[in-house]
């Protein structure tokens, strides 16, 4: 039989539970956000995104080097710019069934300068299976890059800044 001591105890820790609304259908985590808000990180990545709550230890270090830097003003304007132009001859390029890292060369680089072109065939997937058409970086200005790719059914550009280890080129996809 218990005691009186240990009956007050246990009428004790049932009044506490009982005032902190704990019941059977609670869980851990209710009291998480599903959508929290982004909050800045000291960063010198533009974009860059703090992981969720169960990401894996030192997911924004290892994940670090799949986001682009910021950008001058300066050269996004410039970079947005050349885009339009690389987009309208690569279109061109398409409609000729011309997109071979061979037959883009020229056309990009005339467009590039005086930045710098970096140009290979597509690779898909994470094993990098070589696909049809052309991946692309070309640097503008100390900040900018335009990058993208031309297959015969898409046309992919994007305005970003530098990726930390691959420059103007997109790292390669993981799993």
């Amino acid at each position: 039989m218990p005691t009186r001591r240990t009956a007050a105890v246990l009428g004790t820790l049932v009044a506490i539970l009982a005032s902190t609304g704990c019941s059977a259908t609670d869980d851990l985590f209710s009291n998480l956000d599903p959508n929290p808000p982004i909050t800045a990180t000291p960063s010198t990545t533009a974009g860059f995104q703090p992981p969720a709550a169960d990401a894996p230890p030192n997911y924004a270090d290892n994940n670090r080097v799949r986001h682009p830097r910021s950008m001058s003003f300066r050269d996004r304007q410039e970079a947005e710019r050349r885009a339009r132009s690389i987009q309208h001859a690569l279109r061109v390029q398409q409609e000729r069934g011309q997109i071979t890292p061979e037959e883009v060369r020229p056309v990009l680089e005339r467009l590039a300068r005086p930045g710098r072109l970096v140009l290979s065939g597509r690779m898909v997937g994470t094993a990098l299976t070589p696909a049809e058409g052309s991946d692309f970086g070309i640097f503008v200005g100390d900040t900018a890059c335009v990058t993208g790719a031309v297959s015969t059914t898409r046309i992919w550009i994007d305005v970003n800044g530098h990726y930390p280890e691959t420059g103007c080129t997109a790292p390669p996809p993981t799993h």
